[in-house]
């Protein structure tokens, strides 16, 4: 930059010459740089913009990036030309004329670009050659500073100018290396340029072919008509339901050289096809996901041919087992409790075949694909009625898309209600028996009555309570037997209790003590001493379940003269 001093200084006429024929130097360089512009000559370039430099020296380098790989001569030949170029002028000048027209080509594309740059920079250097002037003029006593600035000037012209110049000639070098290459070896060239043309017209043929297979919508709209729903059999805790079609997806769509079947092959086509679907169908409580393979020809456009190929069927649970369906096969249910349970008092099987059975809770786990059935089961007996609580659990097999039977298992324990022991059971006389003596059959005018008031069952016992009317045998032993002896004493609303001995199974036997202490006592020729010297008679009844009778034994024991007797009177009760 020019500095302004207004110092006043003495007037230097050497000065003002030397501003003058340095005006003189800068104009006759803008006059040449513009001739040189005009004519495209190789001296522009010397004072083109370093930024336009760059991007030719970039471009160059690219290119011969490309060519370096295939023609490996080629900086060799650039750089003998570059150090041929000072010793032999003449033949780089044939050189150059034999290939002007190549160069002229490639130079007006980049020189062109660079005018509008060096014209700008040209008119940026008369400008400040101008200011520089009048400040010499005006200010004249300022010549040393301005002089200074005047060689910063230069100095920044001459570095740009030199930078210009080599990425100039590098460029001339390295164009020329190209054009004498493609000019020497021009057979091979054009050899290797039809060779990329036919790789490159088989690669987009290629790729034209793979592409062409039938449309997605084509594909989807085909499936939706020939596809046909998976053969499902629904299992013996499986709902009977219909699966519908409710999604297709396009896994692939690939050329192929023949049909997809060779009894689908079509005469004139041009090509084959075949389509992957993934066809998803649902029911209430299942879906189904299958896998199939359709076929296309292109005999003028794509056409399906041949019939849908199955490759695979899955099925999910979208909810648990049907509960009709397994009340349904609860026998089923009870069998594979048995298995599971041998050593149990009874067979579930057996004792709940009649049985009611309600659903009581059921869950469904759609991730572990498993359920439950949590049930209740009432079976009526003779005594009244048995309730258990057993819970089902299940697996679903996705290859068949079924429920089968995993394991059974009590929930609770056996719930036993003997409210049909309650009420009046009449008796009918089966026999005595005497201990010692002949026996004696009061009990068939008077035989027992039992009415049960209550039947409870708390600990694994059963407990019932009620009154009797009967016979008791206050005598010692009979030679002979008789229909009625004195000592036989009718008894009414004797008090008992009577309670079970053992394990509950298929009969129930409950035995206690008939309190005759407060009951109505008819002795007919018995005396009161008699009566004191009795003992409690004994109550024994037998429940058979599995015959549904009941069979009862009154115990008489008499002591006299040191004597015991016992009398055992056996009756069937029915109930009333």
């Amino acid at each position: 930059m020019t500095s302004k001093n207004k110092t006043s200084q003495p007037d230097n006429t050497p000065a003002a010459e030397d501003t003058s024929s340095d005006q003189k130097t800068l104009d006759a360089q803008a006059a040449e740089a513009v001739d040189t512009a005009g004519e495209k000559t190789d001296e522009l370039e010397e004072v083109t913009d370093p930024i336009a430099a760059d991007m030719a020296a970039a471009d160059e380098d690219y290119i011969m990036e490309i060519v370096s790989p295939i023609f490996p001569g080629l900086d060799e030949d650039g750089e003998e030309d570059e150090d041929d170029s000072a010793s032999d002028e003449d033949s780089s000048e044939n050189d150059a004329d034999s290939t002007t027209d190549l160069e002229k080509i490639v130079n007006d594309a980049a020189l062109t670009q660079d005018l509008s740059a060096v014209e700008a920079r040209l008119k940026e250097l008369e400008e400040s050659a101008h200011e520089h002037s009048e400040a010499k003029t005006a200010e004249v006593p300022s010549k040393s500073a301005t002089s200074a600035s005047d060689a910063a000037s230069d100095d920044d012209a001459t570095s740009i100018k030199d930078v210009a110049d080599t990425f100039s000639s590098y460029l001339r070098s390295r164009r020329r290396a190209l054009f004498r290459f493609v000019r020497r070896y021009s057979l091979l060239s054009g050899i290797l340029a039809l060779l990329s043309l036919a790789l490159l017209s088989a690669v987009i043929v290629f790729f034209i072919r793979v592409s062409n297979v039938p449309s997605t919508d084509t594909v989807i709209a085909d499936a939706r008509t020939r596809a046909e729903a998976p053969a499902w059999t629904p299992g013996d805790y499986d709902a009977d339901e219909s699966l519908l079609l409710t999604g297709i997806e396009v896994v692939s769509r690939t050329r192929s050289t023949t049909a997809i079947s060779s009894d689908a092959a079509q005469f004139g086509a041009t090509g084959y096809a075949n389509s992957v679907v993934r066809l998803t169908y649902t029911g209430n409580a299942i879906a189904a996901t299958k896998i199939s393979k359709l076929g296309y020809a292109n005999t003028q456009g794509w056409n399906a041919i041949g019939d849908e190929e199955t490759q695979s069927v899955t099925y999910q649970a979208t909810s648990g087992v049907s509960t009709t369906k397994v009340l349904d096969a609860i026998g089923d249910v009870l069998a594979k409790l048995d298995e599971k349970n041998p050593n149990e008092a009874i067979s579930y099987s057996s004792q709940f075949s009649g049985a009611t059975f309600t659903v009581l809770d059921a869950g469904f786990d759609r991730e572990q694909q498993t359920c439950w059935v949590r049930m209740s089961g009432v079976s009526p007996t003779f005594y009244g009625s048995l309730t258990c609580d057993i819970t089902a659990s299940f697996t679903f097999d996705a290859s068949t898309g079924t429920w089968s039977l995993d394991t059974v298992s009590p929930s609770a324990g056996l719930k036993y209600d003997y409210n049909g022991l309650v009420g009046t059971w009449k008796g009918t006389f089966v026999s005595c028996e005497a201990s010692s003596g002949s026996p004696c059959y009061a009990g068939r005018t008077n035989p027992l009555t039992l009415t049960v008031t209550s039947a409870g069952f708390s600990r694994d016992q059963l407990v019932l309570t009620g009154t009797a009317e009967g016979v008791v045998h206050n005598h010692g032993a009979l030679n002979t037997s008789y229909r009625w002896y004195p000592g036989d004493t009718e008894f009414k609303n004797a008090s008992v209790s009577l309670t079970t001995s053992g394990t509950i199974g298929d009969q129930i036997q409950v035995s206690g003590t008939v309190d005759v202490t407060n009951a109505s006592l008819d002795a007919h020729s018995a005396s009161s001493t008699a009566l004191t010297t009795a003992q409690k008679p004994q109550l024994k009844v037998t429940f058979d379940i599995a015959n549904s009778s009941v069979v009862a034994q009154l115990i008489s024991t008499h002591t006299e003269n040191g004597q015991t007797v016992t009398f055992t009177d056996t009756y069937q009760l029915s109930k009333e």
